[in-house]
């Protein structure tokens, strides 16, 4: 962290010259510009001193520091009564000085990898007020997000604006592209194992901060293995296990799992027969059968969820997640668990639950009809005439 103070000045002159270097060898029109970048705001005056329009990518509902809604790390729906509004503010203000400062759940990590990257977020984040200088000087500002103290320019938000809060959807800077590529090839997935007749749910792990990490080989293809010991892993591992007790007691419904780095560890185990275990599968292919996605909520398998119209069950562990589950209860197309002390039982109601509810269902096929790919593509090409004069 001492390094980061003292080689910041040198690292960011180093950094922006070979960025201007980048621009004139290969004359870029346009820069799109992920808004988790640690250089998010030193790239962004670069290109504004050489004339290149940027916009910011974003793959979650993060957005910049307002009182009038909680950041996305938060579980809260925003309240419609105005005489709430005060109290709100407060609470949402405080829930903001929060999530800039901190990773999000501390239950989520170890207790030294929580402390260390909240430290690094936070000191990013001061540091990062040296920029506002000049990129007002440039005509632009910077604010407070939850990931990164970020430059106030036209952002692209990879999700559906049917989904955020009204008073961040409304923003005229802020376009929703939340279409997913139903025609790219898939794998192909065996249905033959799958008996027809019963209701088919889709559970899937996260692939959250961590979890990356536990790969033993650095290839791509090399099945990875972790420490269930470890206590990073055992809030995914306990949560496998809840849904694979769940399932083993209703043999009525068929369940689909992608466990990602916990395969391994899992498919050598008993497990009833209408419970079939990956380590990852086709999603978008499995999606098109599913009558329910059991999920920890992360952005993609959300959107990606919507799409085809499939009602969810959350259960949130990582920063985004909480937002996203929220967001998915205030619409009505799915419910939100606890991950923490959720019990077989328990789920068991939940899935019965989700599953007969004809609200929740006609909820989710509502949004699922606002979807419209060429559409999207048409607003965000509109988007990018609007706000930087060029044609895609």
């Amino acid at each position: 962290m001492w390094k980061r103070f003292t080689e910041h000045g040198p690292n960011v002159l180093l950094k922006q010259n070979r960025l201007a270097a980048l621009i004139e060898e290969n004359s870029l029109d346009l820069c799109f510009l992920d808004d988790v970048r640690d250089d998010i705001n030193l790239s962004s005056i670069v290109f504004a001193k050489m004339g290149v329009p940027t916009i910011l990518v974003s793959y979650t509902f993060a957005s910049r520091f307002l009182p009038e809604y909680p950041p996305i790390f938060s579980s809260l729906i925003p309240s419609d009564k105005a005489w709430s509004n005060l109290g709100s503010k407060f609470i949402y203000t405080m829930l903001w000085v929060w999530t800039i400062g901190t990773r999000g759940r501390a239950y989520s990590y170890d207790c030294f990898d929580y402390v260390e990257d909240s430290l690094r977020k936070l000191i990013d984040q001061i540091r990062d007020i040296s920029f506002e200088p000049e990129l007002r000087q440039l005509g632009m500002s910077s604010a407070w997000s939850e990931w990164k103290r970020r430059p106030q320019i036209p952002e692209l938000v990879f999700g559906h604006r049917a989904l955020d809060w009204p008073v961040i959807a409304s923003n005229a800077s802020r376009c929703y592209f939340g279409a997913t590529d139903l025609s790219r090839k898939l794998a192909d997935f065996d249905w033959s194992i799958v008996e027809s007749g019963k209701h088919i749910v889709y559970c899937s792990i996260s692939t959250a901060r961590g979890f990356e990490k536990s790969r033993v080989s650095a290839s791509e293809d090399a099945t990875p293995i972790v420490d269930l010991s470890k206590k990073k892993f055992r809030m995914a591992k306990r949560y496998l296990e809840v849904v694979l007790d769940c399932f083993s007691r209703r043999e009525d419904w068929q369940l689909i799992v992608a466990c990602g780095p916990f395969f391994e560890a899992f498919r050598s185990s008993a497990h009833a027969p209408n419970t079939h275990i990956f380590e990852r599968v086709p999603q978008l292919e499995v999606l098109k059968k599913a009558d329910l996605a059991i999920t920890w909520g992360g952005a993609g398998t959300v959107r990606e969820c919507i799409n085809f119209g499939v009602p969810m069950l959350v259960f949130p562990a990582w920063t985004d997640q909480f937002g996203n589950a929220a967001r998915i209860v205030a619409h009505n197309i799915g419910k939100r668990g606890n991950i923490l002390d959720v019990t077989a039982t328990e789920l068991i109601e939940m899935v019965e639950s989700v599953l007969a509810d004809k609200t929740i269902r006609a909820s989710a096929n509502e949004m699922r009809m606002q979807c419209n790919s060429e559409q999207e593509i048409q607003g965000v090409v509109d988007f990018v005439r609007r706000h930087t004069e060029l044609t895609l």
